[in-house]
């Protein structure tokens, strides 16, 4: 458990710099939707590479299981700053359809 507890700063350090990669790249390219289909599109990619392993890992091909296990690990982090990017673009939304006109 110790070393997960250093690994986890780790990758979520990881994944914002990619994000902040992605959101100057996004911004120069196309705008904020761009910048949304990137971030769903690295999930996705995320989400499928850990699927890859365990897979690997179930019929022999991967014998390193702490390889698994942080691919996994990165899927569910990535997962979850989508959906707290989700959350805080619906209470955004919500706030600005309150609003008095």
């Amino acid at each position: 458990m110790g070393e997960i507890g250093r690994i986890r700063p780790l990758v979520t350090h990881n994944l914002l710099k990619a994000y902040q990669k992605a959101q100057t790249e996004g911004t120069e390219k196309g705008g904020f939707g761009d910048l949304l289909k990137q971030a769903v599109n690295k999930t996705d990619a995320t989400q499928k590479h850990a699927d890859m392993m365990v897979d690997r890992a179930i019929i022999g091909q991967e014998k390193d299981l702490h390889k698994v296990m942080m691919a996994q690990e990165e899927a569910s982090l990535t997962f979850e700053l989508l959906m707290e990017v989700r959350n805080k673009l619906m209470d955004a939304y919500n706030q600005i359809m309150q609003m008095q006109v």
